[in-house]
């Protein structure tokens, strides 16, 4: 009996477990990127069509948030910036994945006699499954940081490259903006070269 009692209070701590979204953040950059304090940047969006939208106009204010905690001088209206932030998102372009999963529904326990003596609980564990289904949208947030004085250049200078990406159920990036662009900034600049998964607490809502 009490296996079973543990058993429920297990599944009901995981049903009542806050909702994360979760992150695979890869990034490079140059030996330059460490010059960065008290450099000024301006934020651009890429392509540049996003850049009177009223989307890009939301997010920007986050990304100049991020920027200047990790030392940045944030000057929108600098016309030779040291640094040009071009930043792309929204939700990849293929189909999105339908995934599936099966979990065991445990069978009811049964009040029955054993031997004459008391009673016991019986019933069977496992031997149906609940299979859900639903779709996953690819979200992401792209931030390339290029050197202002080559902004003209058919290769600009780029001293950092950073990708977020989110698989989930929400079919825009806007419910989970915020979550993603922390995973992006967690440990900024990150490690050179490498994917890490990072898992940030969501309040589950897409809106």
């Amino acid at each position: 009996m009490k296996f079973f009692v543990l058993l429920i209070a297990g599944m009901l701590l995981t049903a009542c477990a806050n909702p994360t979204v979760e992150a695979n953040v890869t990034s490079f950059f140059t030996p330059d990127l460490a010059g960065i304090k008290g450099k000024n940047i301006v934020i651009r969006a890429h392509p540049e069509a996003k850049e009177s939208s009223l989307e890009f106009l939301n997010y920007r204010p986050k990304i100049a948030d991020k920027l200047r905690l990790v030392g940045f001088v944030v000057q929108e209206e600098s016309p030779d910036p040291d640094y040009i932030a071009y930043v792309s998102y929204g939700v990849d372009g293929t189909e999105p994945r339908s995934t599936t999963t099966s979990s065991p529904m445990f069978g009811g326990l049964g009040l029955g006699v054993y031997g004459g003596s008391g009673p016991y609980y019986g019933g069977s564990i496992g031997r149906t499954y609940n299979t859900q289904t639903w779709v996953e949208y690819n979200r992401f947030i792209a931030i390339d940081i290029v050197e202002g004085k080559t902004k003209n250049s058919p290769n600009p200078v780029r001293v950092y490259e950073g990708r977020a990406q989110s698989a989930g159920r929400c079919p825009t990036l806007t419910g989970v903006f915020d979550e993603v662009l922390d995973a992006l900034f967690q440990d900024f600049p990150g490690i050179n070269g490498k994917t890490v998964f990072v898992s940030i607490p969501w309040d589950g809502s897409c809106e």
